[in-house]
C-alpha cells in the first residue's frame, strides 16, 4: 500500500511539475537530502525560492495516522486551506496539495485540517488543553482575535517549541524576526513561531502598493533601488505622497465618488501601526535574559508617532483614510481606480489588484530614517501563528513533520504564492518579487499585543492617528505607562 501511494505521488508531482513550469515560468533547482541519498521535494525550486540549502527528512514512520492541523477561517477574503482533496487546476492549490501529499509520503501520514472561525480557535484550544485532550497535533491560533494568545501560553496550554529538537528554528523556514521578537523569559522560551504552511500568515503581512503607471507619467523614479539601498524612509515615502497629489478639476479633495482627484496615499487604520512597526520601534524590548519592558518612553519612539502624525493628515489630499467598504468608500477600490498613487493593506489585496488596468508594484514598510538598520513589516494582530498544544503525545515527530512542511512550503508553496501575487495579465514583475522577500522575511508584530499587555494603546494609536484624529502622544503613553507595566509584571510572575 506504501509503495503504491508512493508511486502515485510521484505521478501526480511530475504532472504538477509540467503546469507549474508553464504557469509559474520556474526555472531554478534545488534538493534535498535523506540519509545516505538525494531526495528532492515536490518542485525544482521557482523565481523567488527562498532557499535551496540541502535537508535531511527525518526517517520517522506515522504508521498511516492522521497528522490534525487545527487551521482558521475568515470572512475576510484571506486564502485559508491549508489541505486540498485533489489537484484543482489553480497553481497554489495545486503547490498546496502536491506539499501535502510528499509529506504525508515521507512520514507515512494523512494530513488532516480542521477548520475553525478565526475568533473562536483560542477558545477551542483553551478548552481542549485545560481537558487534558490531545485533539489536535499543531494548530494556527491568532495571535490576539478574541483573546490573547498569551493568556493560552500562561495557562500552560502550548509547548516551548524550543523544547523540540527536530524543529530547526533557526532556518529561514521560520520566520526569523518573528522568532526573535517572540522569545520571553529565562531561555529565551518560544511558544509561537511564523511560517509558510498556512498561507494566510503570509498574507497577513503589511506592505506598500504603488500605481507603477502613474508614478512613471509623473516623471517619479520607480523606488525599488531606494529599497535596495536603505534609503526607503517616511521621508522618501511622503515625497512620493506629495508629488502625487492633484485636484484634477475638483473643487477641494473632499472624498467624491464620481470625482476627479488624485490622492497621494490611502489606506485604513492599520496603517499607523504599519507605520511604527517600519520604523523598528517596540511597544515592548527584551533584554538577553528574555525579560520584557516598556518601550514607549524613548525620545525616538515619541519622534516617530508624531512623525506618523505628519503623514497622515487628511489635508491638501496627502493621505486619504477610507475604510468603508459597503458603500465604496474603501482604500482598495480607491487604490485600484486610479484615485491614489501609494496604498497600504495587507499582502491579500494583492489579489484584488490583480485586474488593474494598469501596473502596479510592491514594496515594504518604510524605515523611519537612513540610520536604521533594517526593514520591519507589520504582521495584522489576527495573524495566525503555529503552537503545538501541550496535550501532544508526539512531540518530536510533531516537530519533524511541521519542519519539513515549513521547508518545502517556503520551497515550492511561497514561490507559487509570490508569483500569483504579481501577476497581471501574465506580467511577472521581478522587482514586486524581490521585494516580496524583504516583506516576507522581516513580517512580525509586536510581543505587547500577542500578551495582552499593550492592546489598548495600541488600539489607541490605530484608531486616532490611522483615521486623522486628536491624539497627544506624551499624555497617552504616561496615561499608559502604569496599566501595561502591571499587565507585564503580571505575566512574568509565571515565568520565573
Amino acid at each position: 500500500m506504501k509503495s503504491i501511494k508512493r508511486l502515485l505521488f510521484m505521478m501526480l508531482a511530475v504532472l504538477f511539475l509540467l503546469a507549474t513550469v508553464i504557469s509559474c515560468s520556474k526555472n531554478n533547482s534545488g534538493s534535498g537530502s535523506n540519509n545516505n541519498q538525494t531526495d528532492a521535494s515536490p518542485s525544482d525550486g521557482g523565481a523567488a525560492a527562498a532557499t535551496t540549502e540541502e535537508y535531511i527528512y527525518p526517517q520517522m514512520d506515522g504508521a498511516g495516522a492522521d497528522f490534525r492541523i487545527l487551521a482558521p477561517t475568515t470572512t475576510w477574503f484571506f486564502y485559508t486551506a491549508i489541505t486540498h482533496d485533489a489537484m484543482t487546476g489553480d497553481v497554489l492549490d495545486d503547490a498546496i496539495y502536491t506539499r501535502n501529499r510528499f509529506i504525508e509520503s515521507k512520514f507515512n501520514i494523512n494530513i488532516k485540517e480542521i477548520s475553525m472561525d478565526i475568533a473562536k480557535i483560542n477558545a477551542q484550544l483553551q478548552k481542549t488543553t485545560l481537558a487534558g485532550s490531545d485533539e489536535y497535533d499543531a494548530a494556527f491560533c491568532p495571535a490576539n482575535s478574541s483573546g490573547n494568545i498569551g493568556a493560552l501560553i500562561t495557562q500552560n496550554s502550548f509547548c516551548n517549541l524550543r523544547d523540540i529538537s527536530t524543529l530547526n528554528l533557526d532556518k529561514n523556514w521560520w520566520n526569523q524576526t518573528m522568532a526573535k521578537e517572540a522569545a520571553i523569559g529565562a531561555g529565551n522560551k518560544l511558544y509561537y513561531a511564523g511560517c509558510g504552511i498556512d498561507i494566510m500568515t503570509l498574507q497577513c503581512v503589511s506592505c506598500v502598493f504603488f500605481n507603477q503607471d502613474m508614478m512613471t507619467n509623473l516623471g517619479l523614479e520607480l523606488p525599488y533601488n531606494t529599497v535596495r539601498n536603505g534609503k526607503w524612509t517616511f521621508d522618501a515615502f511622503n515625497q512620493y505622497q506629495k508629488a502625487a497629489v492633484n485636484l484634477n478639476g475638483d473643487a477641494s479633495f473632499k472624498w467624491d465618488k464620481s470625482g476627479k482627484a488624485i490622492y497621494g496615499f490611502t489606506s485604513y487604520e492599520d496603517c499607523a501601526a504599519a507605520l511604527l512597526e517600519g520604523s523598528g520601534e517596540r511597544f515592548i524590548k527584551t533584554d538577553a535574559n528574555g525579560t520584557p519592558s516598556l518601550a514607549i518612553q524613548g525620545e525616538r519612539f515619541i519622534n516617530v508617532l508624531i512623525k506618523i502624525q505628519t503623514m497622515l493628515k487628511q489635508q491638501d489630499g496627502e493621505y486619504l483614510y477610507a475604510n468603508d467598504i459597503s458603500s465604496g468608500f474603501h482604500c482598495e477600490p480607491i487604490f485600484k481606480n486610479g484615485r491614489a498613487l501609494l496604498n497600504m493593506e495587507e499582502l491579500k489585496a494583492a489579489d484584488v489588484f490583480r485586474d488593474m488596468e494598469v501596473t502596479f508594484g510592491i514594496l515594504p514598510i518604510p524605515k523611519y530614517d537612513e540610520t536604521q538598520q533594517n526593514y520591519y513589516c507589520h504582521l495584522i494582530y489576527q495573524t495566525p501563528v503555529l503552537v503545538i498544544p501541550a496535550t501532544n503525545q508526539k512531540f518530536d515527530f510533531t516537530g519533524a513533520v511541521l519542519d519539513a512542511m515549513a521547508y518545502v512550503s517556503n520551497k515550492d508553496v511561497t514561490p507559487v504564492l509570490f508569483d500569483v501575487s504579481v501577476s497581471q495579465k501574465q506580467l511577472r514583475n521581478d522587482d514586486s518579487i524581490d521585494m516580496l522577500q524583504i516583506i516576507k522575511n522581516s513580517g512580525s508584530f509586536d510581543v505587547g499585543c500577542a500578551y495582552g499587555w499593550t492592546n489598548t494603546f495600541y488600539d489607541d494609536i490605530r484608531n486616532n492617528i490611522g483615521q486623522d484624529k486628536k491624539f497627544d502622544v506624551s499624555s497617552q503613553i504616561e496615561k499608559s505607562v502604569d496599566k501595561i507595566n502591571a499587565n507585564i509584571a503580571k505575566t512574568m510572575t509565571l515565568f520565573q
